[in-house]
């Protein structure tokens, strides 16, 4: 056959572009969100029924020492001088110093802190009859339970360090969240009209998830300043631009911190702002002046009542006369913070010596004040307690019904039975920002994930069975 004989040769068909694989992006923030959930639920379950004792904490202390902290009022009767209360303390144990005192309202007894040893133990006076009504421990109350296991797990800096990991998760599970809660939409309604099982627990939880959500990143960020690797880098970062998150000077030493941890019967950290203050110094001589006195130099400088007091130690030492909101004792401090302020009184003379107030704070430190009275559920007053209720709750039922929508998914799968997506974390420019970003801001959170994410390349897709276990793709 010659070439002109040959049939003509057909032009070259291009091969087909291999299809660009199409994300589901529902899927892949569900696993995000899943496997956070796996790091938040214990936390912030551990978290929202703390939270919620301590913040009853005064019903809750009352309820299981009946007759101790809380009396009856006598119709039309006030509350006796604070001298005639701490005498007699020093009646019923005249072998112990008296430390402190923190006078109360309405139906609540005074609490005076009194040294035993190395320790301290609460003697609770009825201000009507001035009488002892009890003798109790800080491991006697609930809430002083509630707060050690709020901020530490009673584990220390390890346990400080886990409930910040928590915290830092649990701000990537409320934004995936809210975005599977908009993607999922079609499918919940779906599940619903065909009336699946579980299908309405399943709503209901992303419903509750997505106002719970909102108030996680409210809480995260205003208990951020209390953890003890957050917060010290961030003061540090502070103090180096000539501000600090608490008081007016972010170099200066204070000894009212301790002076509070001390004295105050509580095994909870002194109140940030308020104890970065400095104390006085008495430099009279003679004769000690009462408690009354004392106060009465406070109220005279306008400092809100009633009062957390702590006596003068030494022979230069001051009773310093606390207005704040951290003693939950009525005092109008503690929903508007704004009105916070100690004042130092020489222990002969009377005469004020310092004064440290909310005015003294740098702006960061107000902040950081008005934002832990909003995560303590005190600064809007009542409301604020129905609304922190309410959210604890709420905290509470995602972290059953998540293990039990799980569960029911799961039936009789192998595995962790996780959604199946993967987000284009490396292709996507804006999310890789996004992640990064955080990262940054959060350190414990972008070392947990850079540990994660190496596991996740470099082990798990690498074995067959832990790839099946943990439904990667």
């Amino acid at each position: 056959m010659t070439t002109a004989d040959a049939p003509p040769l057909e032009a070259a068909t291009p091969a087909p572009a291999p299809r660009r694989r199409r994300i589901n992006w529902f899927a892949a923030f569900w696993r995000w969100h899943f496997y956070g959930s796996a790091i938040v639920i214990p936390v912030l379950l551990v978290l929202a029924i703390t939270g919620l004792t301590y913040l009853y904490r005064a019903q809750v202390d009352a309820l299981t020492h009946p007759g101790v902290l809380t009396v009856s009022a006598p119709a039309g009767a006030e509350r006796a001088p604070l001298s005639a209360q701490e005498a007699a303390v020093r009646a019923a144990y005249p072998d112990r110093d008296i430390l402190s005192v923190t006078d109360n309202s309405g139906d609540r007894s005074t609490m005076f802190v009194t040294a035993v040893g190395d320790t301290t133990r609460n003697v609770y006076v009825d201000p009507f009859r001035a009488s002892v009504t009890g003798d109790l421990s800080t491991d006697d109350l609930v809430s002083d339970w509630a707060l050690r296991i709020h901020g530490t797990l009673l584990a220390g800096d390890l346990g400080d360090r886990v409930i910040e990991l928590g915290a830092c998760w649990a701000i990537v599970l409320s934004i995936t969240g809210g975005i599977i809660f908009f993607l999922g939409r079609k499918p919940r309604v779906g599940a619903r009209r065909k009336r699946l099982s579980m299908s309405g627990v399943r709503s209901t939880h992303a419903w509750v998830g997505l106002g719970v959500g909102v108030g996680i990143l409210f809480l995260v960020v205003s208990g951020l300043p209390w953890t003890g690797f957050w917060g010290a880098q961030a003061q540090q970062v502070a103090a180096q631009n000539g501000t600090g998150l608490w008081g007016e000077d972010p170099g200066a030493s204070s000894t009212v911190g301790d002076l509070i941890e001390r004295t105050d019967g509580s095994s909870g950290p002194a109140g940030w702002a308020i104890a970065e203050g400095r104390t006085g110094t008495s430099t009279g001589a003679g004769s000690v002046i009462s408690i009354d006195t004392a106060v009465a130099a406070a109220r005279a400088q306008g400092a809100p009542e009633p009062y957390f007091v702590a006596y003068p130690e030494g022979e230069t030492g001051v009773y310093s006369v606390f207005g704040d909101q951290w003693h939950n004792n009525g005092n109008p401090a503690e929903s508007d913070v704004s009105l916070e302020t100690t004042v130092h009184v020489d222990q002969y003379s009377g005469a004020v010596v310092g004064q440290y107030g909310y005015a003294d704070y740098s702006t960061l430190a107000k902040i950081v004040s008005q934002g832990i009275a909003g995560h303590e559920g005190r600064r809007f007053g009542p409301l604020n307690t129905v609304i922190t209720t309410a959210f604890c709750l709420g905290v509470i039922f995602l972290c059953v019904t998540g293990p039990v929508l799980w569960w029911k998914r799961r039936a009789g799968a192998t595995g962790m039975a996780a959604p199946r997506g993967r987000l284009p974390l490396f292709t996507n420019i804006v999310l890789l920002a996004a992640v990064v970003a955080l990262g940054l801001v959060l350190p414990l959170f972008g070392l947990s994930l850079l540990v994660i994410l190496a596991l996740d390349l470099l082990v798990i897709r690498r074995a067959p069975a832990l790839r099946q276990f943990f439904g990667s793709v």
